[in-house]
């Protein structure tokens, strides 16, 4: 038996980076697989088994998870706030909480050049940068040591990320920290950066300009519920795209472009490896339909007494309803099991280097049921929650 990481088969990895960043003798790096996921390898001559590495991997030990103690539906009182972000910029109001606390929170950022990274953020205009969802793998790159760092100063951190990232970040610290709050999100799954690199050229194809800003969830044109991309390219002209005829955004929602550890997750369960959970909460108008907002509704785990404690903090810039967590579970499958992996799957990556980005997309990124999907983004957000309640 290896005493060192040695992984196998994908679903064996999250690509989190806590081993390679535990290991003394910087024995291993990461490295790009054909899809553009990272894997660790190990350098033989650096390595000298010492099994550091295999202690800290979040899927060969078991990170302590816990069932929620509280569950809500959670409005935002600043309607720009909740504008601006995918759901209700509940993240945002936590970790501005910590911040003028002269702490720091970490989150995921979308580069200039396309790439999505965990960073550090330590005042309020930097929590722009992290705002928002990105449906692509944010690479943990050097955060786990971060906030190790900043824990040790006695900082105030919030790490927000993948339920894995946050086991893996765990499984690295090694211990409790008492400054340290972790926030997760009710997660699908992750697609590669290289397939999201392969999507831009595409589209800068398509519309014969170069794309310098890609935010997932606009609300400027639809409202919360109405999937829409908006794009800026460098000429300053703002591009628009709806989710169900968008071929990457398709694909994401459908489950057909995920890492292969994704159909396998672990975490993917009602018990939580972090402080609070965070998602849309989508149904509350089959719940309380007083309570839908256009601007989002977020639904909100709190797993833990530090949890609790921050949620605390937000009372007064918040409207919250306590709910079921069986009234969450019925619209966010993957609180209670990984998304289902498809046929699909198999060769959606097919030709990602040879291809060219209009025939890759044009082979792989299929939209099934076209017509379908354009009436479902013409239907106004209110017509069809009326016509979900008829239904129920």
């Amino acid at each position: 038996m290896e005493d060192y990481i040695q992984i196998k088969e994908k679903k064996d990895c999250v690509g989190c980076r806590a081993c390679e960043k535990i290991c003394p003798q910087k024995a291993i790096i990461m490295q790009e697989d054909e899809e553009g996921f990272i894997y660790p390898i190990v350098l033989d001559d650096k390595c000298v088994k010492c099994g550091i590495c295999k202690k800290v991997c979040p899927l060969l030990n078991e990170v302590k998870k816990e069932k929620p103690l509280k569950t809500y539906a959670i409005k935002n009182k600043d309607e720009e706030c909740a504008r601006k972000s995918t759901s209700a910029g509940i993240a945002y109001l936590f970790s501005k909480k910590i911040i003028e606390k002269n702490g720091c929170v970490f989150g995921s950022k979308l580069n200039k050049d396309m790439t999505v990274n965990q960073i550090e953020v330590t005042n309020l205009e930097g929590l722009d940068e992290i705002r928002g969802s990105k449906y692509i793998f944010s690479d943990t790159k050097e955060t786990f040591v971060d906030v190790k760092n900043e824990l040790l100063k006695d900082k105030k951190v919030i790490y927000i990320g993948t339920p894995c990232q946050i086991a893996g970040l765990k499984s690295f610290l090694k211990k409790d920290f008492d400054n340290l709050y972790t926030i997760d999100f009710i997660c699908h799954g992750v697609p590669s950066q290289k397939l999201f690199l392969k999507y831009i050229k595409y589209l800068e194809e398509k519309i014969r300009q170069s794309i310098i800003y890609y935010d997932f969830r606009n609300k400027e044109k639809k409202v919360w519920g109405n999937f829409c991309a908006k794009i800026l390219t460098n000429n300053n002209k703002n591009v628009y795209i709806n989710a169900n005829s968008d071929p990457y955004y398709y694909n994401f929602l459908k489950g057909n472009t995920y890492r292969e550890s994704c159909y396998d997750c672990k975490f993917a369960k009602k018990e939580r490896v972090s402080d609070i959970t965070l998602g849309d909460f989508w149904g509350i108008e089959l719940i309380d339909s007083n309570f839908y907002d256009d601007n989002g509704v977020s639904a909100v785990l709190i797993n833990s007494e530090k949890g609790r404690k921050l949620f605390l903090e937000l009372v007064n810039d918040i409207e919250f309803k306590e709910v079921l967590l069986d009234d969450i579970l019925k619209k966010n499958k993957n609180l209670e099991r990984p998304t289902e992996r498809k046929i699909t799957r198999n060769n959606i990556y097919y030709g990602i280097d040879t291809l060219s980005p209009k025939k890759f997309v044009k082979k792989n990124l299929i939209i099934k049921n076209k017509v379908k999907n354009f009436i479902k983004t013409i239907i106004p957000i209110k017509i069809k929650n009326k016509i979900k309640k008829i239904l129920k």
